[in-house]
């Protein structure tokens, strides 16, 4: 993975998907955010960047704890179908 600090040099998109078409590119935004950028055709490779992507996996744990369902027809009733 080849790892780019865009608060210390900036670099065109251009630039950056070209890198990103040999290797995945860890981008630090100005604000310190991070981003990997890579090409999309590799499902593999998005499930593994998914596995490790914090947000996204605290975003299933709470979906794992809830408890409650709401049926179709309760939800087509809410909405006058």
């Amino acid at each position: 993975m080849i790892t780019i600090d865009l608060r210390q040099k900036k670099h065109s998109v251009e630039e950056l998907l070209t890198l990103a078409k040999s290797e995945s590119v860890l981008l630090y935004g100005k604000d310190g955010e991070h981003f990997i950028l890579e090409e999309t055709d590799d499902f593999e490779k998005e499930v593994e960047a998914l596995g490790k992507s914090e947000k996204f996996m605290k975003f299933l744990e709470g979906r794992s704890k809830e408890k409650d369902t709401i049926s179709i027809s309760t939800i087509a009733k809410r909405l006058g179908m």
